[in-house]
C-alpha cells in the first residue's frame, strides 16, 4: 500500500486553495456590490436634498427644466453603466444587459464552486486513494482530474439555470438588485418547498451516496476513462438532488448576502459530515418550514 500522505497534498491542497480563491472573489464582489448601493443611495439623497430646496425658490418653468435636466441625467448615467464592463460589478440599474448576465452567470458558478467543493473532498480523496493504490490504474491523477471537471460542470449548468431565473425575477421585479425577493410570499414558498424537500425519499437517497462516498465508488466498475467521468457524472447529480433546493433559498435573503452564503455552505457540509443522517436533514427542513409559515403570516 502506499502512502496516503501524498494523497493528501495532491488533492485535497490544490482544491483548497481553489476554493479559497473563490471566497475570496465572493468577498470583493460583495464588498463592490455594497459600496455600489451606498453610493446610489448617498445619490439618491443628495439629489432629493437638492430638488427640495430649490423647488422653494422655482417656478412652474424652472421645475419643468429641471425634470428634463434629470431625465438627460439618468439617461447618461444608464448608457455609461450599460457600456461600463467589471467582473465585480453587480447590476445596479434596470433590465439586464448581455454584460450583466455574463457577470451574475460568473459570481453564480464562482459561488457554486465555493460553497459545493468544500462537501466533496471526501469523495475526491477516497477516489484518488483507492484508484493509486491499484496497479492497473496507470495515471490516477488525470482519472481525478476528469471526475473534478464532471462533478464542476454538473454545477456550472445549475449555476447557468439558477443565473437565468435570477434574471427573469429581477426582470419582472419578483427580487431587487440584491437578488433577494420583494415579496413575503415568493420568499414563504421557497422556505417551506425547501422545508418539505428535506424530508422527502429522493432527498433521502441523493443525501446518502453523498454521505457514503466508498460504497457508491466500490460499487461501480471502472475500466476505462469513460467510467470515470460517469462517476463524476452520477455522482455530481446526486449531489445536486441532494442540494439544489437549498441552494434555491438563497432568494430568501439576497443571492449575494454573503452571511447567508457562509450560513447555507456549513448546512449543506454539515448534512454531509454529521453523524445522524436524516436527523440533520430533518431539522433543516424544520426550521424552514416554521421560517416560511411565519413569513406567511406577518
Amino acid at each position: 500500500m502506499k502512502s496516503n500522505t501524498s494523497d493528501f497534498y495532491i488533492v485535497i491542497i490544490p482544491i483548497v486553495i481553489l476554493v479559497c480563491l473563490a471566497w475570496t472573489y465572493l468577498f470583493v464582489f460583495s464588498n463592490e456590490m455594497d459600496m455600489g448601493m451606498s453610493s446610489m443611495d448617498m445619490s439618491s439623497m443628495s439629489m432629493n436634498n437638492d430638488m427640495n430646496m430649490e423647488s422653494q425658490d422655482m417656478d412652474m418653468n424652472n421645475e419643468m427644466d429641471m425634470d428634463m435636466s434629470t431625465m438627460d441625467m439618468n439617461n447618461d448615467m444608464n448608457i455609461e453603466s450599460l457600456n461600463k464592463f467589471s467582473l465585480f460589478a453587480m447590476p445596479m440599474n434596470g433590465n439586464w444587459t448581455v454584460n450583466d448576465f455574463i457577470v451574475m452567470n460568473l459570481m453564480w458558478i464562482i459561488m457554486m464552486f465555493a460553497m459545493m467543493f468544500p462537501s466533496s473532498l471526501m469523495f475526491l480523496f477516497l477516489f484518488y486513494s483507492m484508484r493509486r493504490n491499484m496497479a492497473i490504474v496507470k495515471n490516477p491523477k488525470s482519472e481525478i482530474v476528469l471526475l473534478s471537471l464532471m462533478y464542476f460542470s454538473i454545477w456550472t449548468l445549475f449555476s447557468i439555470t439558477a443565473c437565468y431565473l435570477q434574471y427573469i425575477f429581477h426582470n419582472y421585479s419578483v427580487v431587487n438588485m440584491m437578488g433577494a425577493y420583494t415579496s413575503n410570499k415568493a420568499a414563504a414558498i421557497t422556505l417551506i418547498g425547501a422545508g418539505l424537500f428535506q424530508f422527502s425519499s429522493f432527498k433521502d437517497a441523493c443525501l446518502e451516496k453523498c454521505r457514503n462516498p466508498l460504497g457508491f465508488i466500490m460499487g461501480t466498475k471502472i475500466n476505462s476513462k469513460f467510467d470515470v467521468l460517469k462517476i463524476g457524472l452520477l455522482h455530481g447529480l446526486y449531489c445536486l438532488g441532494c442540494c439544489w433546493a437549498l441552494m434555491l433559498i438563497l432568494f430568501v435573503n439576497g443571492v449575494m448576502n454573503m452571511l447567508w452564503v457562509v450560513i447555507l455552505t456549513i448546512a449543506v457540509l454539515s448534512e454531509k459530515i454529521i453523524p445522524f443522517e436524516k436527523l440533520t436533514s430533518r431539522f433543516f427542513g424544520l426550521i424552514l418550514v416554521f421560517w416560511g409559515s411565519y413569513l406567511i403570516f406577518i
